[in-house]
């Protein structure tokens, strides 16, 4: 037990004289004195931990640049390799400002979610564009993490970067060579867009045919797969309307092939529709699937249609592809055959001509799978084949321009804002 006779010992320079009879005295001055020397030991582990916390914190100089800034993001240290990518020395870059080295162009919401981070004692991490004391830009991937006291106040930031200067770099070279391969594409594309289209009849010319006709074409990409063909031979309305598998420029390559037979076999046979459909299914299958050469699994379903408009009567052969007519309000759905042009040979081909009579005032609807397909509506449903119907019967009575125009502004509303699920062609003809 401590003693006034002690004192001596303990205080051997005299710093403290002990008076008779002065416990009270004695005990207030080594509450005090052992306060001192709490404080100074808290004081020295506080360096010698700091110390420690810094030296560790420089072993990440081969990998990491580090900087640590205080609760007033103020600079408190910085690595070499920090010192280095931003130029500054250390002595330069203490008590400077953490945001001083961002770059003008930094947006200032960034900025500002970082502070908010620091303010509330959480982390941050991203992407920050920073200037250089020479004026160079580089880039570092930044995180950011609190340090906190016993009570879980923030004292001090540690914020590792990593230089992701070469990676940015390599986006913009990226970019630069996606936009010239962009270009050349979109170069490749018009011009494939402008070969298939030369195929096409102009739908000027259709109103030339017939003032009781429309064509709705309507493309899902830059270059279509689906085609038609519409012309008058020896007095009779001959159009073809044709859906290439798949969309885009495998598809349309389909249809230049099948246009291209189409224009031929027209010239020099008659105007049998399942003989023409065999005839380009010839070619096209001989094309895609040569031997020795990689095979094209592509095809096309088609419809052939020969209308002898003065006798009322229409023949047609049907590859999958589907057509109605309505006649006073009543449907009568035109057979097709479970085929598609250029998937088999000739052979197993089964691909027949129909006949049927019409009748003044019946309108004549061919399509392709695209309307039917189309996604929208509230529940986000295909238009499906009940609708097209119901849409033909509601609006068969109108002049065959405003039918068009209503089945288009119709489209337009169910699909809204979903993306087009493939290329749309209907051909419609009033008798």
């Amino acid at each position: 037990m401590l003693s006034i006779s002690t004192i001596p010992f303990l205080f051997p320079q005299g710093l403290y004289k002990p008076r008779v009879g002065s416990k009270r005295t004695f005990r207030s001055f080594l509450r005090n004195t052992y306060k001192s020397l709490t404080d100074l030991n808290a004081e020295k582990k506080q360096q010698c931990g700091e110390a420690d916390f810094f030296s560790q914190l420089d072993r990440l100089n081969l990998s990491t640049l580090v900087t640590v800034f205080d609760a007033n993001s103020n600079i408190v240290h910085a690595n070499a390799m920090f010192c280095k990518a931003s130029g500054y020395s250390l002595n330069e870059l203490l008590l400077k400002k953490y945001f001083f080295l961002h770059h003008p162009d930094t947006p200032g919401s960034v900025l500002e979610n970082i502070r908010a981070a620091i303010a509330m004692g959480d982390s941050w991490q991203g992407e920050l564009k920073n200037l250089s004391k020479q004026g160079t830009v580089y880039w570092t991937f930044v995180t950011i993490n609190p340090v906190k006291d016993n009570t879980g106040k923030p004292v001090k930031y540690i914020s590792t970067l990593q230089d992701i200067t070469r990676q940015k770099q390599l986006e913009v070279e990226l970019r630069q060579v996606k936009r010239k391969i962009d270009h050349e594409l979109e170069g490749n594309l018009e011009y494939a867009k402008s070969m298939h289209s030369a195929f096409l009849n102009d739908t000027k010319d259709i109103k030339t045919i017939s003032n009781e006709a429309f064509l709705l074409y309507k493309e899902k990409k830059v270059i279509s797969g689906d085609f038609y063909k519409i012309e008058e031979r020896d007095n009779k309305l001959v159009f073809i309307i044709g859906d290439s598998t798949g969309h885009g420029i495998s598809a349309s390559y389909i249809s230049i092939l099948a246009l291209n037979s189409i224009n031929r076999i027209l010239k020099l046979s008659s105007l049998d529709p399942s003989d023409l459909l065999s005839e380009v299914n010839d070619e096209l299958y001989q094309a895609t699937r040569a031997e020795g050469k990689r095979k094209l699994l592509e095809s096309a379903d088609m419809m052939a249609c020969c209308l002898d408009i003065e006798n009322r009567q229409l023949s047609y052969a049907s590859a999958n592809m589907r057509g109605f007519i309505i006649r006073r309000g009543e449907l009568i759905i035109l057979e097709k055959d479970k085929c598609s042009i250029g998937e088999v040979n000739r052979a197993e081909l089964k691909v027949s001509n129909r006949t049927i009579n019409l009748e003044k005032g019946d309108c004549l609807y061919v399509f392709s799978d695209g309307l039917i397909d189309q996604f929208g509506g509230p529940n986000d449903k295909r238009m499906g084949m009940k609708k097209i119907i119901a849409l033909a019967k509601e609006v068969n009575s109108y002049p065959m321009a405003i039918q068009k125009k209503v089945i288009e502004v119709t489209l337009s509303q169910w699909q809204s804002e979903y993306e087009q699920t493939d290329d749309m062609t209907m051909f419609g003809i009033r008798i």
